[in-house]
C-alpha cells in the first residue's frame, strides 16, 4: 500500500522519499510483466522445430522460380517446413521418391511413367500447363534443311521435353527418326554446355537457357509456347502413402508453392532480381526469362482430365503399352490444391 500523503509537508511536495519509491517500482513491475509475456511468445515461436522436408528437382530452371522465391523469403518456414531442395537426374529422383529418400519431386510426367509401371506415386499439383521450351540451334544451322542430320539434345530420358523435342522437329518438317538424332542430355543446363560445345547441332532449352544461347549468336528455330499443345511440365509429385498418412504436410507445401508462385506474380522485380542474381545475368536477359517464363504458370493448379489423359498416352506409347486400364484418377489428385485455393483465396 503506497502510504498517504504528509499534511506538513512543504508546498509543492507531494509524496514522501518511501512513496516515490513504491511507486516507481510499481511502474516497472506493471510494465515488466506484458514485455516479459512478449518475449516468452517470441521465444517460443523462434524455437519451434521445423519440419525437415526434401525436395528433387531436376534441373536449375526459370520453372522453378516459385521455389526458389519461396525459400529466399521465408514462405517454406512460415509453413512449417526446413526444405532441402536437391538437384539431381530424374531417373535418381524417381528411384528415391519410390524409396522414401525424398519426399518430393516436380517431374510429373516422370512421376506418371513411373507410376503407369506400377510406382506408388500420385501427383496433386500442376503447377505449369504450357510448354516453355525452344528449339535452339548452333549459328550455322538456320533452317530445317541445315538441321538435317544432325544431333539433337533434349533434357531427361522420354518426359516432356523429349515429346516437345519430336513435336518440334515434325514442325519443320523433319522425322525425328531418320532425319535427325536424339539424345538426352540430362537437363538442360548439360544441354546448353553441349550445344556451345559443338557435340549437339541443336538443343531444346528453357529459360534462361535459350534466351543465353540466342545473345551469343544461336539461332531460336521453333518456339515451343507457340507451336506445342497444352501439358503439365512440373508439379508436385509424392508417394501415396504421403497423401493418405499426412495430408496436413502436403497441403502445406501446397500452400507454400503457391504463396511462391503469386509472389513472383505480384513483385517481378524481386524475381527478376533472383533470376538475375542466380543465373549471373544482365538485367535484361534477366526480364526475358521471367516474361517467357511467367505465362507458363499454371494459376489454378490443376490440369483437365483432357490433358492428363494425353499425358498418359504418351506414357503408354513410350512404355509400349497396347492396352491400359490406366485413368487421369489414378495418378492425379486435385483435392488438397482446390482446399489451398480455397484457404488462399486463389
Amino acid at each position: 500500500m503506497i502510504p498517504s500523503m504528509s499534511t506538513s509537508a512543504p508546498k509543492g511536495t507531494t509524496l514522501s522519499c518511501c512513496s516515490r519509491v513504491l511507486l516507481v517500482l510499481w511502474i516497472i513491475l506493471s510494465l515488466a510483466l506484458p514485455l516479459a509475456s512478449v518475449s516468452a511468445q517470441e521465444k517460443a515461436t523462434a524455437q519451434r522445430k521445423l519440419e525437415s522436408v526434401t525436395f528433387g528437382l531436376s534441373a536449375k530452371h526459370v520453372l522453378n522460380l516459385p521455389i526458389y522465391l519461396a525459400q529466399r523469403h521465408g514462405i517454406f518456414e512460415s509453413e512449417g517446413f526446413e526444405l532441402k531442395a536437391i538437384t539431381t537426374k530424374t531417373g535418381t529422383a524417381i528411384a528415391a521418391l519410390v524409396s522414401g529418400d525424398l519426399d518430393y519431386i516436380t517431374a510429373f510426367n516422370s512421376g506418371l511413367s513411373a507410376a503407369l509401371g506400377g510406382a506408388p506415386l500420385m501427383a496433386t499439383y500442376a503447377s505449369t500447363d504450357k510448354s516453355p521450351l525452344y528449339l535452339i540451334s548452333r549459328p550455322d544451322i538456320k533452317d530445317a534443311k541445315a538441321l538435317r542430320g544432325a544431333i539433337i539434345g533434349h533434357g531427361g530420358s522420354r518426359g516432356s521435353h523429349y515429346h516437345a523435342t519430336l513435336a518440334m522437329v515434325k514442325y519443320l518438317g523433319l522425322d525425328a527418326e531418320k532425319d535427325v538424332k536424339l539424345i538426352s542430355t540430362i537437363d538442360v543446363t548439360q544441354g546448353l554446355t553441349a550445344l556451345f560445345s559443338g557435340a549437339v547441332g541443336a538443343a531444346t532449352l528453357s529459360p534462361p537457357y535459350d534466351s543465353i544461347a540466342v545473345r551469343k549468336g544461336f539461332n531460336r528455330l521453333v518456339s515451343g509456347p507457340e507451336i506445342l499443345p497444352r501439358f503439365v511440365e512440373n508439379g508436385l509429385v509424392m508417394r501415396r502413402a504421403k497423401l493418405r498418412d499426412n495430408p496436413d504436410q502436403v497441403r502445406r507445401m501446397l500452400r507454400a508453392l503457391v504463396r511462391g508462385l503469386h509472389y513472383g506474380i505480384d513483385r517481378p522485380s524481386d524475381a527478376i532480381a533472383l533470376i538475375q542474381k542466380d543465373w549471373n545475368l544482365d538485367r535484361e536477359t534477366a526480364q526475358e526469362a521471367y516474361d517467357a517464363a511467367n505465362p507458363t504458370y499454371n494459376l489454378k493448379g490443376e490440369g483437365g482430365d483432357e490433358i492428363i489423359a494425353a499425358a498418359i498416352k504418351r506414357a503408354q506409347q513410350d512404355a509400349k503399352i497396347a492396352s491400359s486400364n490406366f485413368a487421369p484418377k489414378d495418378y492425379v489428385d486435385w483435392t488438397l490444391i482446390r482446399t489451398v485455393q480455397r484457404e488462399l483465396k486463389r
